[in-house]
């Protein structure tokens, strides 16, 4: 005998529909969604984006620029190319244990609408290790007193960027 269908609302915290359950002539209940208007979600503002610095000269040419003096072996321009707070923490070298010092520098891909790009870097490592390999260090730069300055060095490994910045020096 048929005794209608009953329904049932079921709606869980994570149900966007309910379901409603309907007897069958045949003893059995099945389950079915039903629609259900959901609110419309209210718009909510969105911060605009900070412009990208176009300064003169640009990312790119600050680290072609570093990259040249390490390969002519012009310290004083690649120091420029530090940030200031770097350069005062640099006043002493780092101990010969942890310095690597970067002997040649090549730019592979840099853009001037980045302001973290990766130079391929020859360096004599801690206790004066050297292999000859070039490796990827990633730079950070960051804008200082209106231009584009290195503010931190990280080592690339297969696994991730290592901060590098109080060792690696020109």
């Amino acid at each position: 005998m048929f005794h209608g269908a009953n329904a049932a609302s079921t709606v869980g915290p994570e149900a966007t529909q309910p379901l409603v359950a309907t007897a069958s002539p045949r003893g059995g209940s099945s389950l079915s969604p039903t629609s259900l208007a959901s609110p419309a979600p209210l718009p909510s503002p969105s911060p605009s984006p900070t412009p990208f610095p176009q300064l003169v000269p640009g990312p790119a040419q600050v680290l072609t620029t570093f990259c040249d003096a390490i390969n002519r072996q012009d310290l004083k321009t690649a120091w420029g190319q530090y940030a200031q707070a770097l350069q005062k923490e640099r006043a002493t070298s780092p101990p010969f244990v942890v310095r690597i010092t970067i002997v040649h520098c090549r730019v592979d891909q840099v853009s001037d609408t980045s302001a973290t790009e990766f130079l391929l870097l020859k360096t004599i490592g801690p206790n004066g290790y050297s292999d000859d390999y070039e490796r990827p260090f990633q730079f950070a730069l960051g804008v200082e007193n209106g231009a584009w300055k290195i503010t931190q060095i990280a080592r690339c490994l297969s696994d991730g960027c290592l901060d590098e910045t109080t060792s690696v020096v020109p």
